[in-house]
């Protein structure tokens, strides 16, 4: 599977607010580097309660279409690649709500490419 491929069906995903189908765009163990330290999350439903709550932000802004920009990509091993993405959020008059840029470790699993690694990166 392409990464762009996965990341428009994961924008699509995060479009429609739902916890478990955001999640299933994930794999444990996840690793969640960020400011506050690393995250290892080893349960799918810790993935699941984040995102019940992680969606409200971009609820508040009354984001509608979320757009991502591949920045860089790279095949680290035959089932490992990392990438840094732009995402470009829109409300639903088509104004731009915010970005954000994240990178991401993705693993080709038998279900496709799943999140296994994930980097928040300062704005």
């Amino acid at each position: 599977m392409k990464t762009i491929t996965f990341l428009n069906d994961y924008a699509a995903a995060l479009l429609t607010y739902s916890a478990h189908e955001i999640a299933a765009f994930y794999q444990v163990p996840l690793t969640v580097y960020s400011d506050e330290g690393i995250l290892q999350v080893t349960d799918m439903s810790d993935v699941i309660n984040f995102w019940l709550t992680g969606v409200e932000p971009y609820r508040k802004q009354g984001v509608v279409n979320t757009v991502p920009e591949i920045i860089s990509e790279e095949q680290a091993s035959k089932t490992i690649r990392t990438c840094k993405v732009l995402w470009n959020n829109f409300n639903t008059s088509g104004k731009k709500a915010g970005s954000e840029t994240n990178f991401y470790i993705l693993s080709e699993t038998e279900n496709g490419l799943k999140i296994c690694g994930l980097i928040i990166m300062a704005e």
